[in-house]
């Protein structure tokens, strides 16, 4: 074999290792930061509670939507959150996420509103904070919809239903019945056939998409 082609593929192996080192070692962060993530938040009910936030519209709100914020200071003085997305029409807690290990300063000028759309929420108790939440969650669960499956973590950044007082006469579905706006990633057939066979035909409204599938 020459040798100038014996040194190119000697060359060419060496690029390819340390490209195949970098990528084990990207994934290996990407892991490594996964596991901080997760274990950061499944201690989270023992660190000091500092805020809730939730959308300033809760009140009035035509969509349905409603966010809400929980804050809690870690032990080094980051802050981790919860963010709970609430369909309080029909689907419940629709989407969720945690973050960890957020200094204050960006926490509080880029984070909040990132998560809030650059709507600025309204601080609220963590009475009607958790209440907003558990209480969704029920609602959805009377038509067969469980909660988003990253609140098997989020959860923890919650206190265990039934441990804050319910002081707010909340209320869910339109006129009296589910009313299920379809987003862009819901499954509008999946979503009507269970309202079919949770709520009965007439029993609900549902607002799709021109083209949507039904």
């Amino acid at each position: 074999m020459p040798r100038d082609v014996r040194k190119y593929q000697q060359s060419l192996m060496k690029k390819h290792s340390k490209h195949k080192a970098a990528i084990k070692a990207k994934a290996n962060q990407k892991a490594s930061s996964t596991a901080s993530l997760r274990n950061t938040v499944r201690n989270a009910r023992s660190y000091p509670l500092v805020e809730c936030l939730i959308s300033a519209n809760w009140r009035t709100n035509e969509m349905g939507l409603i966010e809400v914020l929980v804050a809690r200071q870690q032990p080094d003085g980051d802050i981790c959150l919860g963010l709970y997305l609430i369909d309080n029409y029909c689907l419940g807690l629709k989407n969720t996420l945690a973050k960890v290990n957020l200094s204050r300063h960006v926490y509080e000028t880029e984070v909040i509103d990132t998560l809030f759309h650059g709507t600025p929420p309204e601080k609220c108790s963590p009475e009607l904070a958790h209440q907003m939440i558990y209480a969704a969650i029920e609602y959805a669960a009377q038509f067969g919809f469980q909660p988003d499956a990253d609140f098997a973590l989020t959860q923890n950044m919650l206190e265990p239903r039934g441990e804050l007082a319910e002081t707010e006469h909340l209320t869910f579905g339109k006129n009296g019945k589910p009313f299920f706006i379809a987003g862009p990633r819901d499954n509008v057939a999946r979503v009507l056939r269970q309202l079919e066979k949770t709520a009965g035909p007439g029993n609900f409204d549902f607002l799709a998409p021109m083209g949507g599938m039904l």
